[in-house]
Formats: structure tokens, C-alpha cells, sequence
């Protein structure tokens, strides 16, 4: 154990550690009112065909009387991972839900098939996602030639918390993205393959991942086109489940809701920050207190957003390429994004932790090598045009 944290780096690991133990804290005032009952995480409504559901499954399972939110629909699918039971028909959007099942498959396989026992193994993986994307994230500073504190923009990614706390997918797809990435440049390719393969399951939108990292060896590396099909490759397997779950339950993953698809570029986040702007005048103090603090949160995460995708543009490496469609994606969300907090926090969760990797500089490379406390090129040259 010592030796493989001296090997990792002692910064990277304290740094997964930290996330673990923040994210449990997180967990602890949900918790305390329900009894300390697991089940209350998911928000799983009080009425409705869910609730009889998992009062069905569990007669001591605790909903909630308002607040019912997305982690439910995890649970949902760690019961029914396939859509092949009943419980399915229960959810808002099916063709939505399973178009990013893998969270609520590693509980549906860490519990063992026992519904009973999904709730904990929703929050194992939790937690274990946290630590390894805190680890990850710093060994891709350490990569670079740092010392691997770029693993608190995991611990202290109010985004994460929220979904670890909550039994969502962005600490999976945080662990995903890092440990790919990572994998990648430090040239562990059948590593890094499964990674992104596993990515389009977790959130659709980071297919643009390995498409990124794609395109970067093409622009920057002069690779062949054989040389990048392993890359595209990575995305048959989503393909495949996004086919097979249009023919079973007649509709693509774009399933959904007017005010979550795509709009105009930055349309959803003006109109955010002008309805923030009115309710802060608003004479309910909580309303107020509510707009001035979205005000707050869009301008900050909006200029970190920008900056990032701004520098991004260097492309000097594949997080870069990887970060610039993603981030064009969240400046296209909808209203129901960008008007609750919450979500805004979640959706640009992973974009935060990537962030630093773009900023700073040196950027982490294939065949890039520490020395000392700096780094230098340690890979062949990129390929020249003949």
C-alpha cells in the first residue's frame, strides 16, 4: 500500500481522500432527519407509482415529501438495468434515464441483484468514484510535472458533492474522464480505451472525449487515420445500447422535456442572470437571497468556463481538444439548467476539474516526462507531413 502511494503521489491520494470525506459530510444533514436510512438519498417522491415501488421493495424505504430529484431514477435502473421489469414504465422518460444507465448498473452489479441493498452500493460507488477522480486528477498534474494538487478541483467541486451526496453520475463520469485522460497520456492505451468507451454510458455528451482526443492526434500529431480507430471505435458500444433502447422503448436518449434540449449559444444563461436580476428585488427574503446568489454562481462559473475554453484553443494537448465541444454543449443547455443552481453545478462538474488542465501550462502530453520539479518532452516527435 505505502509503495503504491508513493508511486501515485502522496498529494493525489490526500486529495481522493479529502473528496471522500467531504462528500460524506455532504451526505450527513440528508441523513440525520431520515433516520440515517441510505434510502432517503435517491429523493425519491412520496406519491407516485415510485414511491409504491420502492415501498413494495422496502416497506422502511424514506421518501420525501418535496424535492424529488434525478438520483431516483439510478435507483430505478439499479432495479430494472436492463428496462426489462416494470419499473421502467414508472420513470418520466425512459429513453432519457437509460440513455446513461452505468451508474445505476454498478449498483444494480455491486449489490448482487438484491434491491435492498442497491441504496449502499449506490453510495460505494459513490464514494469510490470521488477517490479514484481525486487521484486520477492529481496524477494528471503529476503528469505535467506538478506536485498533483489539481485534485482539490475534485474534493472541493461543490457540483461533485452535491451529486455524490444525492446518488448521481458525475462522480463516475469525473473517475471516467480522469482516469482515461490519464491512462492516455501516460500511454496505457487498452486503459484508456475502456474508459471512454464506458464514458458515452455515464453522460452522453462525453463522447466528444475520445472524438476530441481523436481529432488532436490527427491536428497535432500528424497520426494516420488507422491510427485513430481504436478511438472511434470507443463509441460503438453506445451506438449499439442507443439503438437497441430506441427499438425497445421508441425513443433516442433526446427524449425529453422542451427546456433541456439544446438552446441558441449563451441563450438559457442570459435569461438565467436576468431572471436572477429580478428576483433579487423580489420582497421574499428567500427568493432574493436566491437570485443575488445565482447571480453570483453563473458569473464566476460562466468567466471560469470561458476562460478555460479560451485557452483551450492553444490545443496543446488532447484535454484541451476534449474540453472545447463540451464546453460549447453547456453554453447550448436549456432554462431547466441554467434557472436551477443545482443543476448548473452538476452539469459543468466535470468541466471544473478539467479546467486547470487547460490553464495551466505545461499542459499534460503523451510522452511527456517529469523531471525534477519541471518536465520535458519524453515521446517521439510529432509525425511531419511527407
Amino acid at each position: 500500500m505505502l509503495s503504491w502511494t508513493r508511486r501515485v503521489g502522496g498529494v493525489p491520494v490526500a486529495c481522493g481522500l479529502l473528496a471522500v470525506a467531504l462528500s460524506i459530510i455532504t451526505m450527513v444533514p440528508s441523513l440525520r432527519p431520515a433516520g440515517w436510512s441510505l434510502t432517503v438519498l435517491p429523493r425519491v417522491g412520496d406519491t407516485g407509482p415510485m414511491a409504491a415501488a420502492a415501498r413494495t421493495i422496502d416497506p422502511g424505504f424514506r421518501t420525501v415529501q418535496t424535492g424529488a430529484y434525478d438520483g431516483q431514477w439510478y435507483w430505478g435502473i439499479a432495479i430494472d438495468p436492463l428496462a426489462t421489469g416494470s419499473l421502467h414504465h414508472d420513470f418520466d422518460t425512459a429513453p432519457y434515464r437509460y440513455g446513461h444507465p452505468l451508474y445505476g448498473w454498478l449498483g444494480w452489479l455491486f449489490s448482487g441483484g438484491q434491491a435492498r441493498a442497491v441504496p449502499a452500493s449506490l453510495v460505494v460507488v459513490s464514494l469510490a468514484s470521488m477517490l479514484f477522480a481525486g487521484i486520477f486528477a492529481g496524477g494528471l498534474g503529476r503528469a505535467a510535472g506538478r506536485q498533483g494538487w489539481e485534485g482539490l478541483f475534485v474534493a472541493l467541486n461543490p457540483g461533485l458533492l452535491y451529486a455524490a451526496a444525492h446518488d448521481l453520475a458525475e462522480p463516475l463520469l469525473a473517475a471516467l474522464a480522469t482516469g482515461g485522460l490519464l491512462a492516455y497520456v501516460r500511454g496505457r492505451r487498452s486503459v484508456a480505451l475502456v474508459c471512454f468507451a464506458l464514458l458515452p454510458f455515464a453522460k452522453e455528451p462525453f463522447l466528444f472525449v475520445p472524438l476530441g482526443v481523436a481529432a488532436w492526434e490527427l491536428y497535432r500529431r500528424r497520426a494516420r487515420l488507422r491510427e485513430i480507430v481504436p478511438l472511434l471505435l470507443t463509441l460503438v458500444p453506445a451506438v449499439v445500447w442507443w439503438i437497441s433502447m430506441r427499438i425497445h422503448l421508441g425513443g433516442f436518449f433526446t427524449a425529453g422535456r422542451t427546456d433541456t434540449t439544446l438552446a441558441a449559444p449563451l441563450a438559457a444563461w442570459k435569461r438565467a442572470l436576468l431572471d436572477a436580476g429580478v428576483f433579487s428585488y423580489s420582497s421574499d427574503s428567500q427568493q432574493n437571497a436566491l437570485g443575488e446568489t445565482a447571480i453570483v454562481l453563473l458569473v464566476a462559473l460562466g468567466g471560469l468556463l470561458l476562460v478555460a475554453a479560451v485557452l483551450s484553443l492553444r490545443l496543446r494537448g488532447p484535454i484541451e481538444a476534449a474540453f472545447l465541444p463540451i464546453v460549447v454543449l453547456i453554453a447550448c443547455v436549456g432554462t431547466a439548467t441554467t434557472e436551477n443552481q443545482r443543476d448548473i453545478l452538476r452539469v459543468a462538474s466535470v468541466l471544473v476539474v478539467l479546467a486547470p488542465f487547460t490553464i495551466a501550462s505545461p499542459a499534460p502530453v503523451p510522452g511527456l516526462r517529469r523531471a525534477g520539479n519541471g518536465s520535458t518532452p519524453g515521446g517521439p516527435e510529432p509525425r511531419r507531413p511527407p
